[in-house]
């Protein structure tokens, strides 16, 4: 693979994104946008997850780009976000759709899908309201929609049905994966959530799926999956925290985590990321 660092003008901020590009890159490459979480950058969620998600980029002729957010956050779709890039009114919705139209130009991209964990996430659910038909896709680790008043999109409207992933463990610290109040810490709230099951089934109505149905795909997994023409599936990791599983060490402050599977694998079948032939 071949790693770009580059900055644009966006918005009235220079903003700084990381491209993957395959070692052997094909024609019409797929695009995965990866948001970092809050306190992260580009290179930290590279590291996070432990390369699992540039992997995808060799092995699935995906173009891979990560977003650094202002002050390592993104400007996310919840109404409480105590943090720089809110107080500097951040158009991370147009960083964004900046970044897909220029992958676009310059590579040819076909498909384009997004992923986000915790406050990236949140980045992701934002993009569905405020930039609806830009996504294939969607996987969002550790976070939710805000409840009420909480969840606040400027354009409440404007989701449009996208097959949509969830991952998210029940000892979640940070994003309760039943629903609560969610933050870092009791000065670091980040306002009440929906449970991560509420959550799917919301997406799951939004986009007229079939009534779900739960299988064990791997032990400690349960998936729930609402089959239709635009599909939602739940990945409850049960006794796990705040995590993205990949074999990577991670901080006891966060949750529990394992090394049993590499989630980026379901994300890659999920989204029907393909093997490049040799």
């Amino acid at each position: 693979m071949h790693i770009h660092r580059r900055t644009a003008d966006v918005a009235g901020h220079t903003r700084r994104f990381i491209v993957i590009e395959p070692e052997n890159l094909g024609p019409q490459p797929d695009l995965l946008l990866f948001f970092h979480g809050s306190h992260q950058s580009a290179n930290v969620i590279r590291r996070f997850t432990n390369g699992t998600v540039d992997a995808l980029a060799d092995a699935t002729n995906t173009l891979i780009v990560y977003p650094d957010g202002i002050d390592h956050h993104f400007n996310d779709t919840r109404a409480n976000l105590p943090v720089r890039a809110r107080e500097l009114g951040v158009d991370d919705v147009a960083f964004s759709t900046f970044l897909i139209e220029t992958m676009q130009r310059e590579y040819a991209t076909a498909r384009t899908f997004a992923a986000g964990y915790s406050n990236g996430g949140q980045m992701v659910l934002r993009l569905l309201y405020d930039a609806p038909f830009t996504l294939t896709g969607a996987c969002v680790f550790a976070s939710t929609l805000g409840e009420g008043s909480n969840h606040a999109p400027t354009h409440p409207d404007g989701y449009r049905p996208t097959p949509l992933l969830f991952i998210h463990g029940t000892e979640d610290p940070i994003a309760p994966y039943y629903g609560g109040l969610a933050g870092i810490d009791g000065q670091q709230t980040r306002g009440c959530v929906l449970s991560a099951p509420a959550t799917a089934e919301h997406f799951a109505l939004a986009n007229g799926c079939r009534p779900p149905r739960e299988t064990q795909p791997i032990p400690g997994i349960t998936s729930t999956y609402y089959d239709g023409d635009y599909p939602v599936e739940l990945w409850t990791m049960e006794g796990l925290g705040h995590v993205i599983p990949s074999s990577k060490e991670t901080p006891a402050s966060i949750g529990p985590n394992t090394d049993s599977f590499n989630a980026v694998d379901k994300v890659r079948d999920f989204f029907g990321l393909g093997d490049v032939e040799a």
